[in-house]
């Protein structure tokens, strides 16, 4: 063994070391190459790189712009000193009884609200956005934050940019954040750009809508780019429903939740039948007639009020005065000659009112069986289209099994007045006329038939009341004519 054996012999194994060494230091860079993506995916943040999602974004601090942020979040109203003072006249236990009451019917109807008004859908992480889909709204002048916009990109990039845009108001930020810059505030086109996309995202928690031209009822769609990603951000303009309440009293009394309505036409002994058969049961429940007859007869009484139109002027304008004298928050409709009897329980209707999302909910009249239709408007040609009636229901309500869900019911009625009052009834269907104002109220409107209540028909009738109901053929030419121009609509097939 020479000298220089042991040296390359050392030489050797150092040279091994080394290719071990860097060996292991690979597979140590493979593995955390791998496992660190795991890592920031428990960590749930978002970021640039994969070691920036260990920062959250909530930790990074920021500078609230008190004008924008003011917009969004005023807090509660507050009563200047020369306002109007609706309690004053009010003693302190009174107005905490009438506060408890105005709660409980505010959050019924708030309840009935919510159910009509678009729900907030969010979508997340799509294509890579995470944006409110529906149910933003915003009052005309005013200002709302759009929550819930984030950008999800595993992608490493030298700079992130969102650009926003609308076309009813403008774009503004409630709070700046560090290592963000923000371009075009206050105008219809904002971008915002970032190194870091958690700082990005953290700009986006402050993204404000302010809107500036009030487009009552109109979307205002915000749109969201993000490189080649766009989305539609959709912005209701309106104001906030104003609560319309109706107390019940300490005593919650049928009297000041139903008023009962008729219009009559030359039909005194029917419509006086009617009153002595309401007041049998209901001895102090108001009664409102509409009365276009000639000569009049007096039938003004205790919560009985009498009103005179000009002679003939119609039936849907009797509907109309009727209705717009009501102060309670249901009226039951019917005929100056149906009478009432033990089955005419308003309460159960009542019930229903109160406990489904029903507007209006009807009985049924003598013997006859329940009436159930369902109605819709096909859409046609340049002739028009066609109004199409049906027989059948939408099926029953719930904890109601006895009452369908129908398009139009009877001609006896419970309905919510605000609802009725929306809807209306068109004067210039003056001899008869009934299924129009389901037509109408198609959309509007959402109607059951009930089988637990009913009430009588004593049909009644004479000759000068015969001559002005029954249409002659120039009233059904206008008619038809009428329904033609007003509703587009070139025929109504009835499947009686």
């Amino acid at each position: 063994m020479t000298f220089s054996d042991p040296l390359r012999l050392k030489l050797a194994y150092s040279t091994l070391l080394k290719v071990c060494l860097c060996q292991v230091f690979a597979m140590f860079c493979v593995m955390m190459y791998v496992l660190v993506p795991d890592m920031d995916a428990r960590l749930g943040g978002v970021g640039a790189s994969r070691w920036e999602k260990r920062l959250l974004k909530e930790d990074i601090p920021v500078m609230w712009i008190n004008e924008t942020a003011r917009l969004v979040d005023r807090g509660p109203c507050v009563c200047d000193k020369g306002s109007i003072p609706f309690p004053k006249a009010m003693t302190t236990e009174e107005k905490e009884e009438v506060k408890k009451r105005r709660k409980k019917e505010l959050e019924k109807f708030r309840a009935r609200v919510s159910r009509m008004s678009d729900p907030l859908l969010l979508v997340r992480g799509s294509c890579p956005l995470s944006y409110p889909s529906m149910g933003l709204q915003v009052v005309p002048g005013e200002a709302i934050g759009i929550p819930e916009l984030s950008i999800e990109d595993n992608v490493f990039r030298e700079l992130y940019k969102v650009e926003f845009s609308s076309e009813f108001g403008v774009l503004d930020i409630a709070a700046e954040v560090p290592e963000v810059d923000v371009s075009e505030r206050r105008t219809n086109s904002l971008a915002i750009e970032s190194s870091s996309l958690i700082h990005l995202n953290r700009q986006l928690d402050f993204l404000v809508y302010v809107n500036t031209q009030p487009e009552l009822g109109r979307l205002d769609l915000v749109k969201f780019r993000y490189f080649d990603h766009d989305v539609t951000i959709p912005i209701r303009i309106n104001f906030r429903p104003v609560p319309r309440l109706y107390d019940p009293g300490p005593d919650n009394s049928i009297d000041r939740k139903v008023t009962i309505l008729t219009k009559t036409f030359l039909r005194y002994p029917s419509v006086r039948n009617l009153i002595r058969s309401i007041r049998k049961f209901y001895p102090t429940i108001r009664i409102v007639i509409a009365d276009d007859s000639r000569p009049v007869q007096n039938l003004q009484g205790d919560n009985v009020d009498h009103y005179v139109m000009p002679f003939g002027v119609g039936w849907f304008a009797g509907r109309n005065l009727a209705v717009s004298q009501v102060k309670t928050p249901y009226m039951l409709w019917m005929d100056d000659d149906f009478l009432f009897t033990p089955e005419t329980k308003l309460e159960k209707l009542v019930d229903v009112l109160e406990n489904a999302d029903i507007d209006i909910v009807s009985g049924l009249v003598g013997r006859a069986r329940m009436s159930m239709y369902k109605l819709n408007i096909l859409e046609g040609d340049e002739e028009g289209d066609c109004f199409v009636q049906t027989t059948g229901t939408y099926g029953t309500l719930k904890d109601f099994p006895e009452c369908h869900r129908v398009d139009r019911v009877i001609n006896f009625f419970l309905g919510r007045t605000d609802k009725v009052r929306e809807v209306g009834f068109d004067p210039a269907f003056s001899r008869y006329a009934h299924t129009e104002f389901f037509y109408e109220g198609l959309g509007k409107l959402r109607a059951a038939a009930c089988s637990f209540v009913r009430i009588n028909h004593d049909q009644t009738s004479n000759d000068q009341y015969v001559k002005f109901r029954e249409p002659g053929r120039a009233y059904l030419k206008f008619l038809v004519n009428y329904q033609y121009f007003r509703y587009n609509v070139k025929c109504w097939n009835k499947d009686e």
